[in-house]
């Protein structure tokens, strides 16, 4: 039997934030080489090196037979280096991205540039050896050919090149890409974009992230090195560990958010490289900072300026003559908030806020929705009258329930919020309706939250550095997750007026510590020996921990009044060790972790429910040195947390036991609302083991009316996997009653009604 709860619509307030659910897209997790780019050829331009990753060179992804060498004399470009030079009888095979996915009856076309002293012809083979057909090339300079290939069947294969003996043939730039109902080679994987459409996104936030300030100066995202020819474009280092061929680049990305009805937010470096670069997050030299803050102004230009300004004109020359309409530029990405980048943010916010008054500047406060970086990141944007601030926040989903009002607490006088990037911790049905809840609390204070992006949003499956993500695919489909179809479910009914909503019979639900837990010590990767342990001030015997091993038990603590000190020795390894404090889980628990990514930080991390994230931190600091002994010391007093390294007193802070918000509701209306022919759109989330019937009640002298409802629901809180489709999709059905409705809730599920005056 369900239990039973009122929601009263309540009197309409602020306007809706009409730019309010976007997308992020970031080339993490072969998002756009191997997914959203419909290229089928891997490492086409021969320009994988060791640099992008381990053992990579410019034939990974190929395969050779006979005589087949990389060359670099009189190369394509100077941004493309690298060919290959066949003499024959040699080929080159090359199987895309786990195999190179044909459709039957589906239109391909291959091109690449050549380069011979005498006419021949190379050969094109499919998987079995059959020739397809020849592409025929004479004899002189780089040249490019085409020839279009039908596939015959359904599969995943490879793509052959073949030169015949007495032949040498230079090649580069070899591109496969299926043909649209235009004719013309298609940009974006058609199912993949679909899934974007589908979402129905305000904007398109690009192109990050890390990758905007990448990992060094020398990564750093120049947006006028991604535009033009494919095979003229700078190819880089990717920050998360493969190459970027930038086939997806500035102009690709406008496409894509005209393809998708969005509004560009690009994002420019704040003058700073990445904090986590080797030695930290170096400044742009003074000498090169007026041109880079050039090409920042040059970058709205290309996007908004008429045709008759040079960059106008550009954009014009590429296809676009008609402008991309940039209404926001982000400046920056969860920067530490130091000195050079308070220099070189505000030249380069000042120049853009002077030259385009209409464009809507957003700053960055940190990687966290809480610490140092986030209290910097806030005070700068006050101090500077910043006009909007990207706040981050990858949190476990007991936070997002406990942070559904949050922004109630935020002046809408000062800068309002852009959410750049935010997930609940995992891909279960738990994670995806702990976000429902959190949106719906977004959606609720539209003075404050104007902007908000879930991220990762691709991922090819086998290939991630990154989860959760949103949509996975694999060469033959797309799986997108349950927090897919939660995104879905509030871009594609949206309202423009928020409502007051009044909740009777639902109670939050209460957050203790646990009563009883126990002590461990862990090291994945490192070997580290404990000595002078001491347990609420009983003396331990002496611990090695292994990087292949499990821990070691120190003993049974109450996590609520426990004391725990030792000296700690690395014997060997990257990184340090953790300390869990609690029951097991999936019961709530902390990880105490000194000396972690990378061996840079220190941090306290807590999971419930199986699912980890950092609660205090990382702090960052010098790192655990091999053969250098630590002390330690860690209390834990009520929700109070202390951790002591050599003496420093680097984390103190409490846990966050305010109640959770389970059973959430918000209210949109859509104008008019008179003479019977508005719309309420009502969003209502069950996150408990129990089903409830709500009682749905709108104002008074509305009369009969109907709700559309879409519902997802039929899976436990803990099914979701990454590279798995959702356990759930919705599922539609329509409701009647008279001044309101019953809508039924099952437990774990979220809706969606569209409520309509009948007559």
């Amino acid at each position: 039997m369900s239990e039973r709860f009122t929601v009263r619509v309540g009197a309409p307030g602020a306007d809706a934030a009409p730019d309010l659910w976007g997308l992020f897209i970031e080339d993490l997790n072969d998002a756009l080489d191997g997914g959203l780019n419909a290229e089928l050829v891997r490492n086409g331009d021969f320009e994988f090196n060791e640099a992008d990753r381990e053992g990579w060179h410019a034939l990974t992804g190929w395969t050779t037979t006979g005589v087949v060498e990389v060359r670099t004399e009189a190369p394509l470009h100077p941004n493309n280096e690298h060919y290959a030079r066949l003499t024959g009888p040699a080929a080159i095979a090359n199987g895309g991205w786990d195999g190179v996915r044909a459709s039957a009856g589906g239109r391909m076309r291959l091109s690449l540039f050549a380069r011979t002293d005498a006419p021949t012809a190379i050969e094109v083979q499919a998987s079995g050896g059959a020739a397809v057909g020849d592409l025929a090339v004479e004899a002189g300079g780089w040249q490019r050919v085409e020839l279009d290939l039908e596939a015959a069947a359904v599969g995943r294969g490879e793509l052959r090149l073949a030169v015949p003996a007495g032949a040498t043939v230079d090649v580069d730039a070899v591109s496969l890409r299926p043909i649209g109902t235009d004719g013309e080679p298609l940009t974006f994987r058609p199912d993949l974009l679909a899934a974007l459409q589908d979402l129905k996104p305000s904007f398109i936030r690009f192109p990050g992230g890390c990758l905007a300030h990448g990992y060094g100066l020398d990564n750093m995202y120049h947006w006028k090195r991604t535009i033009g020819p494919r095979h003229e474009r700078e190819q880089i280092r990717n920050v998360w560990g493969y190459h970027q061929s930038r086939q997806i680049g500035y102009v690709e990305y406008f496409e894509l958010c005209l393809a998708t009805g969005a509004t560009p937010v690009p994002i420019v470096a704040a003058g700073v490289c990445c904090q986590n670069s080797p030695g930290g997050p170096h400044p742009i030299p003074e000498s090169d900072m007026d041109d880079y803050i050039q090409d920042v102004l040059d970058l709205v230009e290309f996007a908004n300026g008429g045709t008759d300004t040079p960059w106008g004109a550009k954009r014009a020359e590429l296809g676009h003559p008609e402008p991309f309409g940039v209404r926001y530029l982000g400046i920056g990405n969860e920067d530490q908030i130091t000195d050079d980048f308070r220099d070189r943010y505000a030249r380069i916010e000042d120049a853009v806020r002077a030259a385009h008054p209409e464009i809507t500047v957003i700053g960055t406060s940190g990687p966290q929705p809480f610490g140092p970086d986030y209290e910097a990141g806030w005070a700068y944007a006050r101090e500077r009258g910043t006009p909007m601030v990207d706040e981050h926040g990858y949190q476990i989903p007991r936070w997002f329930h406990q942070n559904i009002d949050r922004y109630q607490a935020y002046d809408p006088d000062e800068a309002k919020v852009y959410i750049g990037e935010y997930a609940a911790r995992s891909n279960t049905v738990r994670s995806a309706l702990a976000e429902a809840a959190y949106m719906i609390g977004l959606e609720r204070r539209p003075e404050v939250v104007r902007l908000a992006s879930y991220a990762p949003l691709l991922a090819r499956a086998g290939h991630t550095q990154w989860t959760p993500d949103l949509i996975y695919f694999n060469a033959d489909e797309v799986l997108p997750s349950a927090s897919y179809h939660v995104q879905q479910m509030f871009g594609s009914e949206r309202g423009t007026r928020v409502h007051a909503v009044e909740l009777e019979g639902v109670q939050p639900v209460p957050v203790v510590l646990p009563r009883q837990g126990r002590a461990l010590l862990r090291s994945d990767r490192a070997t580290v020996a404990f000595t002078d342990v001491r347990l609420d001030g009983h003396r331990l015997p002496d611990v090695i921990t292994r990087a292949d091993g499990e821990g070691v038990l120190l003993g049974g603590i109450d996590p609520g009044a426990a004391e725990l000190e030792f000296e700690a020795v690395q014997q060997d390894g990257i990184e340090g060790f953790t300390v869990v404090l609690g029951p097991e889980a999936p019961q709530s628990h902390l990880a105490v972790n000194i000396g972690g990514w990378q061996n840079k930080s220190t941090a306290v991390a807590r999971s419930d429910d199986g699912i980890g994230e950092n609660d205090d931190g990382p702090l960052p600091w010098r790192g655990i040195r091999t053969g250098e002994p630590l002390r330690v010391r860690i209390r834990l007093d009520g929700p109070r947390v202390q951790v002591w390294v050599d003496g420093e007193l680097r984390h103190d802070y409490e846990q966050d036991l305010r109640p959770e918000q389970r059973v959430v509701a918000g209210v949109l209306s859509r104008d008019p609302l008179s003479n019977g022919t508005g719309e309420y759109v009502v969003r209502l989330v069950n996150a408990t083991a129990t089903a409830r019937t709500a009682a749905v009640a709108v104002p008074d002298g509305t009369g009969p009316v109907a709700a559309d409802v879409r519902l997802l629901a039929g899976a436990g809180p803990d099914e979701g996997r990454p590279h798995e489709a959702s356990p759930v999709t919705p599922a539609d059905s329509r409701v009647e009653g008279d001044g309101g409705f019953d809508l039924e809730l099952p437990p774990w599920s979220f809706a969606t009604a569209v409520v309509r005056p009948l007559g």
